[in-house]
């Protein structure tokens, strides 16, 4: 069991007082009746989320939560339109003003591309020297010149000496002492030169990176990482230092041979930092075609194996969790989704079968079409096919209505009491497919559609397997 591990089971054996519980609480009589769920970053490599706590706010608008955090970190709650944020040390409470709702519309809801607006939630009664205080008011600063600054650089022009305007920004919280922010604003210079080119990317490393600690739970320490090191494999393997990064990746499959040519470059002396800069470059090039997926994947595996830092366990286990969950061979992420009498079904109950799974909402035109397709398919194979719709519609009476009308037969869902499966699946269309073998690991990601041959599919796996 890894250290992180021990210390979550170790948290939920104790009283929320002594692993650091976060309190908040408000009134939000617009959410009434609403669930709220708040989630922090397990790592900003892979933006990863992971809950800490939830509760549902009352009839008369009040809500109260303890949340599980044991460092000092940015908190979130998505609300409709808005992913609300604020700043949680351990062991403090919070009065949140959360903002009057405004629910996604259906053309928002129902689009997987669709951006949250950020917005930082008020805390009440808070005084100058906290933490959310400070952060709001060095970024109502900082943004307000950010913006045309990116602006100017993309031009090619530059109206204002950086070292002055943060100079001046920086005038105002001289007197702060609290350490995350003084981090948080450090690091905001650093993304404010980085955009601008004020400074090229190897100083912004000399500086930044290469003689501090890392700050793992630091947004302004992991904006300005991740951007520094964009596509960093790509770039190093193009000068005479990394001309070998190919051949150890894709030819060799070696870690420590891919260790030892990052090593040429001065920028990643400190071994923290390039075993981090590794983890990132697996993660982002995975989604590129400039290496195999099957090397890089063996080079994961090889740093599973050796990372001592409880962070860095934590990050390759999101990478190896993001990249491997939708590959075929692999089993996909788990869930376990209310039918429509509310009885809960988890994948694991269809092991032996072939699921056919599939993501839809009943106001999609394309899965209605569809739906009667899958009744033919499910009435001829329902012997060793199990189908398994997992529905997205808001109303779950509209659902009830709508399958009482249609008599489909089939297992349908419903994704509501779990809507990160929707990120699970990268589900980014409706209907968008899987086919889950009877050993429960993916064997078509994404899987054709029933008029797009799915039948035939079917047959052809099935007989390479020896089973018809």
């Amino acid at each position: 069991m890894s250290i992180r591990c021990l210390l979550l089971v170790i948290c939920a054996l104790l009283p929320p007082a002594a692993c650091g519980a976060v309190r908040v609480h408000g009134a939000a009589p617009s959410h009434s009746g609403d669930q709220l769920r708040f989630y922090i970053y397990s790592d900003y490599i892979t933006a990863t989320e992971r809950e800490v706590g939830r509760c549902t706010v009352a009839d008369d608008g009040h809500f109260e939560c303890p949340l599980q955090i044991d460092e000092t970190c940015m908190v979130m709650c998505h609300l409709g339109v808005y992913r609300a944020y604020f700043f949680a040390e351990p062991g403090r409470s919070y009065e949140l003003a959360l903002p009057p709702k405004e629910a996604k519309t259906e053309a928002q809801r129902l689009n997987p591309f669709f951006r949250e607006v950020d917005m930082q939630l008020g805390v009440v009664g808070v005084g100058p020297d906290e933490l959310n205080f400070l952060i709001n008011a060095f970024d109502l600063r900082f943004n307000e010149h950010f913006d045309q600054l990116v602006r100017d650089a993309y031009l090619g022009r530059s109206r204002m000496n950086i070292d002055s305007l943060i100079a001046r920004i920086d005038a105002r919280f001289e007197g702060a002492t609290h350490p995350f922010f003084n981090d948080y604003r450090r690091y905001r210079y650093g993304l404010l030169k980085q955009v601008t080119r004020y400074q090229k990317s190897k100083t912004i490393s000399d500086e930044y990176f290469l003689r501090s600690p890392v700050r793992y739970a630091n947004p302004a320490y992991m904006e300005l990482f991740n951007m520094v090191y964009d596509k960093y494999f790509f770039f190093f393997s193009n000068t005479p230092q990394g001309k070998t990064l190919g051949t150890d990746i894709s030819r060799d499959k070696s870690l420590e041979q891919l260790r030892r040519t990052l090593g040429n470059n001065q920028v990643l002396a400190n071994d923290t930092l390039k075993e981090m800069v590794i983890m990132k470059g697996l993660f982002d090039e995975f989604f590129n075609d400039d290496y195999s997926r099957s090397a890089l994947l063996d080079i994961l595996g090889q740093l599973y194996r050796s990372v001592v830092s409880t962070e860095h366990y934590v990050i390759v286990e999101n990478i190896r969790s993001r990249i491997t969950r939708l590959l075929p061979g692999f089993v996909p992420t788990p869930f376990e989704l209310a039918d429509t009498s509310g009885r809960l079904v988890s994948l694991d109950q269809f092991e032996g079968r072939y699921v056919y799974l599939n993501f839809c909402a009943t106001s999609s035109y394309t899965c209605i079409q569809e739906f009667a397709l899958l009744q033919q398919l499910y009435g001829r194979h329902s012997k060793h096919l199990e189908i398994v719709t997992v529905l997205t519609d808001d109303n779950r009476e509209d659902i009830s209505r709508f399958l009482r009308s249609t008599g489909y037969s089939w297992t349908f869902l419903h994704y509501g009491n779990r809507p990160e499966v929707i990120k699970d699946y990268d589900v980014r269309a409706y209907p968008t497919y899987y086919l889950i073998g009877p050993d429960q690991k993916l064997v078509m990601s994404p899987a054709v559609s029933p008029q797009e041959g799915f039948e035939a599919r079917l047959f052809q796996h099935m007989r390479r397997q020896g089973e018809i």
